[in-house]
């Protein structure tokens, strides 16, 4: 083995070492509820005002190097004041953006594609004039509920009041605007059922 490899996984193992140990702090100073860390590859970014409860053998994956997609940035959670997130056990996430201001639940066995956004909040009034005076108690939010077994394409969104049912798919670069029941495949721009799960 030459020297530069040596080197290379020398400076990768001091690197995976501090992401483990900032990711770790981060769960501890955000009062993230687990009962064991996850497997975070690279370093994630957390904001926790209100409950955030995270299941066993969770994997959150944060840059190409950890999953060849290509994941265009760190994976990012975010729980507002009084709000709930809870992740399923053996769930796992590239990249993604979790924006919860009420209620976002994860089931069991979930796969979120790289660069998936989940948002269950509007972030902004819908009335013009709303906007213009920053009025916050116009902004809608309702609770996402997703299933045991869903599998999210790579770079969708999923907006809020949404409800997922149990094994279902969403396929790649699809916004989804409506509740997809239980062992449907659905895709596009707006997301449509495509076809039932076989």
């Amino acid at each position: 083995m030459n020297v530069v490899k040596v080197i290379y996984r020398t400076i990768k193992s001091v690197e995976a070492f501090f992401a483990l140990l900032i990711n770790y702090v981060q769960f501890k100073v955000n009062r993230v509820q687990f009962l064991k860390m996850p497997k975070i590859y690279g370093r994630i970014l957390i904001r926790n005002n209100g409950s955030l409860i995270v299941g066993k053998n969770i994997i959150f994956k944060n840059s190409t190097v950890y999953n060849m997609v290509g994941i265009n940035k760190k994976s990012s959670i975010y729980v507002g004041d009084n709000a709930t997130l809870k992740i399923g056990d053996y769930s796992g996430f590239s990249g993604v953006s979790i924006f919860c201001t009420t209620m976002i639940i994860f089931g069991k066995y979930c796969n979120i594609g790289g660069n998936t956004f989940i948002w269950d909040t509007d972030f902004h009034p819908i009335g013009y004039k709303a906007r213009r005076n920053n009025d916050e108690l116009q902004i809608q939010s309702k609770p996402i509920i997703i299933g045991d077994d869903v599998f999210i394409g790579a770079n969708c969104i999923i907006l809020k009041g949404i409800k997922i049912g149990d094994r279902s798919i969403v396929g790649a670069g699809s916004v989804v605007t409506h509740s997809i029941p239980s062992d449907e495949i659905w895709a596009g721009n707006p997301a449509k059922f495509v076809k039932k799960v076989i």
